[in-house]
């Protein structure tokens, strides 16, 4: 049974070992496997590599859900495959759970699927609501929230998922996150839920 962690940054980042570092504090571990290579796809060599080589019984880390891939479909299939193998799945960024897991693979799955999402609207969602706001006049320094992040912050809470990790998944400030939580309390399309 061996534990690995697995840090990956783009070839435009230059902090892999700081990745590798701030994991290897964190969690008991037998081997550290780095890569400089995009996220955009999953046929990365060495992450390929490391993924043929895990047995029953070992566990893999990774800091953040974008360090499995950007896809949700083959993020949630990779986990669905580790989890046939028996090899746990660690992602700090939810909280160091175990995603293969019955609720740690939900929270995968909304996590994937929101950072999926995210990616390709919020930037241009923000910025064409910024400049309605400025063309209106009603521009107070606060860009609106795309409604998939609100979205996302409310199904994050609503699973139990925890403030800060909230924050750190959506890059939101606390002050934000548990305003949207706060606002979202009166729909009962989420039903209770906790602000812990």
């Amino acid at each position: 049974m061996t534990t690995y962690i697995y840090a990956r940054v783009s070839t435009t980042e230059q902090h892999v070992q700081q990745q590798a570092d701030y994991l290897a504090e964190r969690y008991s571990h037998d081997e550290i496997v780095t890569e400089e290579f995009s996220g955009k796809s999953m046929e990365r060599p060495v992450f390929s590599k490391l993924i043929e080589r895990l047995v029953e019984g070992d566990s893999l880390i990774v800091k953040e859900v974008s360090r499995l891939g950007r896809n949700t479909s083959e993020v949630s299939g990779l986990a669905s495959d580790l989890k046939v193998r028996g090899v746990r799945l660690v992602v700090d960024q939810l909280g160091g759970i175990d995603v293969t897991s019955s609720s740690g693979k939900l929270i995968l799955d909304v996590m994937a699927a929101c950072a999926e999402m995210e990616r390709t609207t919020m930037l241009e969602r923000q910025r064409v609501g910024i400049e309605r706001a400025k063309a209106e006049g009603r521009y107070k320094g606060r860009a609106p929230v795309a409604s998939e992040l609100v979205e996302m912050v409310l199904t994050m809470n609503s699973h139990g998922v925890k403030v800060p990790v909230i924050c750190k998944q959506t890059g939101l400030g606390r002050s934000t996150v548990y305003r949207l939580i706060k606002q979202g309390l009166g729909s009962s399309r989420y039903g209770a839920q906790s602000s812990a």
